[in-house]
């Protein structure tokens, strides 16, 4: 086989295994873990079995890759955002703005049309569902985002100690997966009647909210 037949052959298999994780993606964000065969996906995604056992080696191992395709990139978008900030700003980093790059990068996954939405749906199949190993998410988005904007943290306001900037963390990334889950809680809804739509708006609160319970532990 010549070169170029294989560089062909590569460019085959790679588009295979997007197209079936797109699929899968989407299946599963429709119907969920249980709701959705293999069949299924090999019929949308044009493909036979042999495919997807070859690639992912059965559906509970490709519907973690549905969900690691997206850990890495929220993980790494929430890390990026933090440390291109105090990359920016250095020590004239402030309280406000490390929380609002860190809530800003939070949202943002959810907020894109079309993988936003599948992506929330997703995560609240898994969330009522649960079919990951129970330490992927802690281990692959929690744990490395939290040391980093722990981290940040305390060099922004020194003044809190290791466990309160852990609390403080909690705080501001439940009102963040509230914000999530709002968004389909009251998805079809006028803005103006329920403000916590308005991204822009509910970010802003959420800095302003966090940076008052902030300040008054260090008082």
């Amino acid at each position: 086989m010549s070169d170029l037949q294989k560089d062909i052959l590569h460019d085959s298999t790679d588009n295979l295994r997007q197209k079936i994780l797109d699929t899968a993606e989407e299946l599963f964000s429709k119907k969920g873990f249980r709701g959705t065969s293999i069949r299924d996906i090999t019929e949308q995604a044009n493909c036979n079995i042999a495919s997807v056992n070859y690639h992912f080696h059965g559906k509970g191992k490709l519907y973690i890759e549905v969900f690691r395709h997206h850990m890495n990139a929220i993980r790494n978008q929430r890390i990026n955002a933090i440390q291109e900030l105090l990359s920016e700003k250095g020590k004239d980093a402030t309280l406000e703005e490390l929380i609002y790059s860190f809530s800003t990068a939070f949202l943002e996954p959810f907020l894109k049309e079309g993988s936003g939405q599948r992506l929330m749906e997703l995560m609240m199949r898994e969330r009522y569902d649960p079919h990951l190993p129970q330490q992927m998410f802690v281990e692959e988005i929690v744990q490395p985002v939290k040391t980093i904007m722990k981290d940040a943290l305390l060099q922004v306001c020194s003044k809190l100690n290791d466990t309160e900037a852990e609390l403080c963390i909690h705080s501001i990334v439940g009102q963040l997966i509230h914000v999530i889950q709002a968004q389909e809680l009251f998805k079809g809804m006028d803005k103006s009647t329920v403000p916590v739509l308005d991204m822009s708006k509910a970010v802003e609160h959420v800095v302003k909210f966090s940076v008052g319970g902030i300040l008054k532990c260090v008082c």
